[in-house]
């Protein structure tokens, strides 16, 4: 059987296995509807928008506040005070206390408080803009997560239905062996035993068949699983092509080197706020409101006094135990781990470069070996099948042919997959998983 008619063949076969109710969906469209709906990429979305607001409750403590007092008082006992005796004509250097004041007491007030200088402010401003970076940085690793685990699924579940349309193809030929071996049993022209061996082949590979069916239907799952679809929607993947596209991507700048670059920089700017906490803060802040007294009895009464004042406030750390100290040393050696992950991602990006275009080449050259020996497979099994009803090959070279392509056919799957998990990770190597090419 020649490529060309094996191909149709083939895909026919994989037609079978999706039912006209069944929706098809490329890599592309699962990939389009994962990063829409999948629920690490929306958790990730969701940190995004978190470290937004935690930027946006760091800017607000440079803005002015504006807050209310209301305070009453009633003395059961009067507050006493310490008076120089000289003020009232009594002697030099004496003192006396003395009781005086009303029992009510009511004090409602506006103080609005404006900072001039917040070292402390500014630098969690920057720390959580670079957190907000971050965490953009995180949501496109996620995506990239997603899209690997996604293309893994969605790639073995072509492999297994390419698998299904194999191992029937292998039943129907092995099928219609049996019927044969049976007749020539009947017209005593083949052993009893010859038949017994390919009808025991054929429950093999029917026990085979159920088991890949279920292991496709698990993909499926899983599939629809990542996609975050319900498990109850019926997909199915596209056919895959067996014509291997030339994969050159420009290589680029990889999402973990962004991402420990800006760890570092996070890291760098914590340093500098902890640095920042030993410079003084400088405030302004104003009071306005009103004082009232009041007392009770036959003479009762209740004033109010209008109280206002504007002012400036200087606040200067001196000593807080050492502890800052102790958190930039902490942080200094965060920083150095950070610059020797930094290289040691580099050396791997450079490595896993050369090491996946090496594994693209050699699984495309791979492939298109062994799609020749399965034609040539095919071409011998049809050969030999034709041999034996001329009777010019028994039943054992049918066998032995039909076993040479499946195992053709199996090394064709190892292949298939080698191809797809090299393309997978060149995409990966290259900055390129989230392009349009998958």
């Amino acid at each position: 059987m020649s490529g060309f008619l094996a191909g149709i063949l083939t895909g026919l076969l994989l037609l079978m296995y999706i039912p006209a109710h069944t929706q098809t969906h490329s890599l592309r469209q699962c990939i389009d509807t994962a990063l829409l709906h999948n629920r690490n990429i929306r958790i990730a979305r969701l940190d995004g928008l978190m470290a937004g607001e935690k930027n946006r409750e760091a800017k607000s403590t440079l803005m002015p506040r504006l807050n209310g007092f209301a305070d009453y008082r009633y003395y059961t006992d009067q507050p006493y005070q310490i008076m120089p005796q000289a003020a009232f004509g009594g002697p030099e250097g004496a003192y006396k206390e003395i009781q005086f004041g009303v029992p009510q007491n009511l004090n409602a007030n506006l103080q609005l408080a404006v900072p001039l200088f917040n070292p402390v402010g500014l630098g969690a401003i920057k720390s959580t803009e670079i957190a907000v970076e971050l965490a953009e940085i995180q949501k496109i690793k996620t995506d990239e997560d997603v899209v690997v685990e996604i293309s893994g699924v969605y790639y073995n579940a072509q492999v297994l239905l390419n698998q299904l349309a194999f191992m029937d193809s292998n039943i129907a030929n092995t099928n219609k062996l049996v019927q044969t071996a049976t007749l020539l049993y009947q017209q005593q022209l083949a052993k009893s035993t010859d038949v017994d061996r390919l009808k025991l082949q054929l429950e093999q590979l029917t026990t085979q068949r159920n088991t890949i069916s279920s292991r496709h239907r698990q993909a499926l799952n899983a599939l629809k699983f990542l996609m975050g679809k319900p498990v109850t929607d019926s997909i199915h993947v596209s056919v895959y092509e067996t014509s291997v596209a030339e994969v050159d991507f420009r290589p680029g700048t990889i999402t973990d080197m962004l991402l420990i670059e800006k760890k570092l920089e996070f890291s760098l700017s914590e340093v500098n706020a902890l640095k920042n906490s030993r410079l003084p803060s400088l405030n302004a802040y104003g009071v306005y409101g009103s004082n009232g007294f009041g007392t009770t009895g036959s003479d009762s009464f209740f004033n109010f006094h209008p109280i206002g004042y504007v002012g400036v406030q200087l606040s200067v750390p001196l000593f807080n135990g050492m502890n800052t100290k102790r958190k930039i040393a902490g942080k200094k050696i965060e920083v150095d781990k950070s610059m020797v992950q930094k290289e040691m991602v580099a050396e791997k990006a450079r490595l896993d470069l050369i090491n996946a275009e090496m594994q693209y080449s050699i699984a495309s050259t791979t492939i298109a070996t062994v799609s020749a020996q399965v034609d040539l497979a095919e071409k011998i099994y049809s050969n030999t099948v034709l041999q034996n009803s001329q009777g010019t090959a028994n039943i054992t070279d049918v066998i032995l042919a039909d076993n040479a392509l499946r195992e053709a056919q199996q090394n064709y799957i190892a292949a298939l997959i080698d191809l797809r998990r090299a393309e997978l990770e060149y995409k990966r190597v290259t900055g390129n998983l989230l392009s349009e090419n998958n």
